[in-house]
């Protein structure tokens, strides 16, 4: 996949927007909700929404480095954020504000954090989910990646 660059903003003579696009090889080829808390962007989506937030503005003071890349959200205003060294990362957005804190490493990578979306999934399918159905998606979680269903930003039960 190529290297997008785009200019910086209209006004702010900014620095242009590069994500190098081999980095989001393993995103879907188009942008699929995997469960009701991760929709996963397709690579032009995901350039397209990093770029909008951009805007030092957008990060109230902080300094964001240009690695960071917004792979999904969960349609409610949390978002999955690609780090610089390829792990994904959950940014809460509790009450709006916008702070280093609110950032979760979830040491995953982009294909195991898919695989997070289809377990939660199947989970999310079951209509009275029993303490076994419970176990079982922490034990999942817990195989792709350690202790991840203790890491895991939303209630399995």
């Amino acid at each position: 996949m190529p290297v997008v660059t785009r200019a910086g903003g209209p006004d702010d003579g900014g620095e242009p927007f590069v994500v190098d696009e081999r980095r989001l090889a393993a995103l879907p080829v188009r942008t699929i909700e995997l469960s009701g808390d991760i929709t996963a962007f397709d690579a032009r989506r995901a350039v397209g929404e990093t770029q909008e937030r951009q805007d030092p503005l957008y990060w109230v003071d902080l300094e964001v480095p240009r690695g960071w890349v917004l792979i999904g959200d969960n349609g409610q205003g949390d978002e999955w954020w690609l780090g610089p060294r390829g792990d994904v990362w959950f940014f809460d957005h509790t009450e709006g504000e916008r702070s280093v804190s609110r950032f979760t490493a979830m040491h995953l990578s982009i294909t195991e954090w898919l695989m997070v979306g289809h377990l939660v999934a199947h989970y999310e399918a079951i209509d009275d989910p029993t303490d076994d159905a419970d176990v079982r998606v922490r034990m999942g979680l817990d195989a792709i990646s350690p202790e991840l269903s203790d890491r895991w930003p939303y209630a399995l039960s």
